[in-house]
């Protein structure tokens, strides 16, 4: 279509001004500048990072393709179970991609060492496997090896992917290690590697990048190398790497990587890109205005045909409009009802809250009638990675909103054909007193009148000037997230006790802790134990209502630590208490009292019975009942103090007549009980 375009143009005048403006014209389907920013406000909603950050099951999708830094789950390719094992593919994206930053399951950052998610939560029983995208690798051996179905020739050529393998746990470590559902992969990377004439050596520059040889390029978010990398790939706009203008893209290059201060007196490069396009679903030069949107650039065709760009900054034009080059005109002092604005926010991608979409602080023009804070009006450049770089980007476009700015639309004979491939003019019309400095928003080329239609926003060079503490207000706090641990306070005021136990004919130990009152609700616990020497922690028994937990039998004369930790109901963990030490004695088995029985008399009775023989014989108690059911007894007098062996009689009176049933039971000195003897049966009179 262009190239039809220029031979019509050549067959209806045949003039060397017209043929020296061909490429030109042709340039006109894909110069897009200024309004580029104007569709971000006006225009369509655009896909949000948010967006991409989930796991698609579709039967047929698209392929999506990144720039600079992404955080995305991607398409399932892949979706089986066998053995216990559960195995997922994730297609991320297409196109060699360059480092992996984070893995992410349910959006928590995860550790993975050779494979195996390490962190202590998941038991070993996840692992994660990657290819890059590149055009030879190779299928994952760790997946094969274990579902034949997917064979050594799935190797998804050129597409980054990952293998999550989530294998069988015991039961008590299943809803730690799954929460109830399969794992939820996402990933953030450094996504395409682009290619940057400044380090080709015979290309102008200093290095081994070389145009041809994809895999001498590296990774750059710098804006302007990203552009021009989407307006020649194949899977972009597919204008070819040989029709792009690099040594214009080398200089605006150098612009981009400029360094700025920030608010927080960050240092951040000027113009940078983080992106995602889906290749199926978003239109090319959709996806162009939005790169271009993100660092306020502009793009046109040189007289060869080749992409040409600018980046944000102003330049002093070269070309000035006078009433001699004005055949008519429609002119306004600020812009049209439907695009005032009292003040606007700009959503951008902010890496601090897992690379999702953010607002900026609110941007309006200091003195205005109108309240800055009122219906800020959303502007999505989410390919823009920054704050300030945000911030900045919504100064430009809110002033040229502004009521004391010109919009005007010339109709200009063909001297207008000089503004093909300017950003700025200055127009100087005495007719309507202006003489200002204007962005070229449109060109439209009238053949049959030999006319040229523009569209004009007056602009002023200090609009590019930016001062971060006083203009980039103060960053929106970062809400939580989850790439970052949920803070649990560790459990305090950890105590531990020995606990006596009977284990059959002999005595054992066991160990019980307890801890103070969180100050966070909606929390429950694990409690372990150790020797101190060393050892494998055991986990004990919680009841976590009660803040208690309790052991098993332990050895007698050992010393144990024990920890305790506070969790969410999603495995949110505190970090474990510090270790309280204890040394736990089994106390002996205290045999029960011997030669007992009783015997009734006229208003009482008498028991008989002999105290046991060991060392640690505390006490004894008779117990007294109106039926052979212990539940009714109740004690005789006090405890009753004897020596070892010794034989003990009891007088219980004053009786009413009747069978009388007794019982009696020896304690240690710690409280520890013996068997319980009886009942015996006195009848008194």
């Amino acid at each position: 279509m262009p190239q039809a375009i220029a031979l019509a143009i050549i067959g209806w005048t045949g003039s060397a001004l017209a043929i020296s403006a061909v490429a030109a014209v042709v340039s006109i389907g894909l110069t897009i500048g200024v309004s580029a920013l104007m569709s971000s406000l006006f225009g369509p909603d655009r896909p949000k990072p948010s967006d991409g950050q989930q796991v698609k099951r579709l039967s047929v999708g698209t392929r999506e393709r990144r720039y600079g830094i992404v955080h995305s789950g991607g398409q399932m390719s892949f979706f089986e179970s066998v053995g216990g094992t559960l195995a997922q593919v994730v297609t991320l994206g297409t196109g060699h991609e360059s480092e992996i930053i984070e893995h992410r399951i349910n959006n928590k950052v995860v550790t993975v060492a050779g494979g195996t998610v390490t962190d202590a939560s998941f038991h070993g029983a996840v692992h994660i496997y990657t290819r890059d995208g590149d055009d030879n690798q190779t299928a994952i051996a760790e997946l094969t090896a274990i579902f034949p179905q997917w064979t050594e020739n799935h190797r998804q050529r050129g597409c980054a992917h990952a293998a999550i393998l989530a294998g069988p746990v015991d039961q008590d470590k299943f809803n730690e290690v799954y929460n109830g559902q399969a794992p939820q992969y996402t990933q953030v990377r450094k996504a395409a590697r682009v290619y940057d004439p400044r380090k080709d050596s015979t290309a102008g520059g200093s290095g081994t990048h070389r145009l041809n040889v994809p895999s001498t390029w590296e990774w750059s978010d710098n804006a302007a190398l990203v552009t021009a990398d989407y307006a020649a790939h194949p899977d972009g706009y597919n204008l070819g790497y040989g029709n792009i203008n690099w040594a214009n893209i080398a200089a605006e290059a150098d612009i981009c990587d400029q360094t700025v201060t920030t608010v927080t007196e960050e240092t951040i490069k000027r113009w940078r890109i983080w992106a995602s396009y889906k290749l199926a679903d978003d239109e090319r030069k959709a996806v162009l205005k939005d790169l271009l949107a993100a660092c306020d650039g502009f793009c046109w065709q040189d007289a060869q045909g080749k992409f040409c760009l600018k980046v944000g900054r102003f330049e002093m034009p070269t070309v000035t409009i006078t009433d001699d080059h004005i055949l008519g005109m429609t002119a306004s002092m600020g812009p049209e009802a439907q695009k005032r604005v009292s003040a606007i926010k700009v959503l951008y991608t902010e890496a601090a809250i897992g690379y999702r979409e953010q607002e900026s602080a609110t941007v309006g023009l200091a003195g205005a009638a109108e309240d800055p804070n009122t219906d800020p009006q959303a502007i999505p450049v989410y390919f823009a990675p920054h704050h300030n770089q945000a911030v900045r980007i919504g100064k430009l476009l809110f002033s040229r909103l502004g009521d004391e700015r010109w919009h005007i639309a010339p109709r200009l004979n063909l001297f207008g054909l000089n503004l093909l491939g300017e950003r700025f003019c200055r127009l100087q019309s005495a007719q309507l007193g202006v003489d200002a400095y204007f962005s070229i928003e449109k060109l439209k080329l009238d053949l049959g009148n030999q006319a040229v239609e523009a569209t004009l926003s007056e602009v002023d060079p200090e609009d590019w000037d930016f001062n971060a503490a006083t203009e980039e207000g103060t960053p929106p706090l970062v809400g939580d997230d989850t790439t970052t641990t949920v803070t649990i306070e560790v459990p305090t005021d950890v105590t531990v006790s020995p606990v006596q136990i009977v284990l059959g004919e002999t005595g054992g130990v066991a160990i019980a802790v307890s801890w103070g009152m969180p100050s966070r609700a909606g929390l429950v616990y694990q409690a372990r134990y150790r020797p101190t020497a060393g050892g494998d922690w055991v986990m004990m028994t919680v009841d976590d209502a009660a803040r208690t937990a309790r052991s098993g039998p332990v050895d007698s004369g050992v010393e144990y630590e024990v920890q305790v930790r506070a969790l969410t109901i999603s495995y949110w963990a505190s970090g474990w208490s510090a270790s309280v030490t204890i040394t736990p004695s089994a106390e002996q088995i205290l045999s029960a009292p011997t030669a007992f029985s009783a015997t009734g008399a006229s208003g009482s009775a008498s028991a008989t019975f002999r105290m046991p023989t060991e060392a640690s014989l505390g006490w004894a108690r008779l117990y007294r009942g109106t039926s052979s059911s212990f539940g009714s007894a109740v004690q005789v007098g006090s405890d009753i103090v004897g020596g070892l062996g010794e034989v003990i009689t009891v007088t219980d009176s004053p009786l009413s007549s009747g069978a009388k049933y007794y019982w009696v039971r020896a304690f240690t000195t710690s409280g520890a009980a013996s068997t319980l003897v009886g009942p015996v049966t006195a009848t008194v009179t």
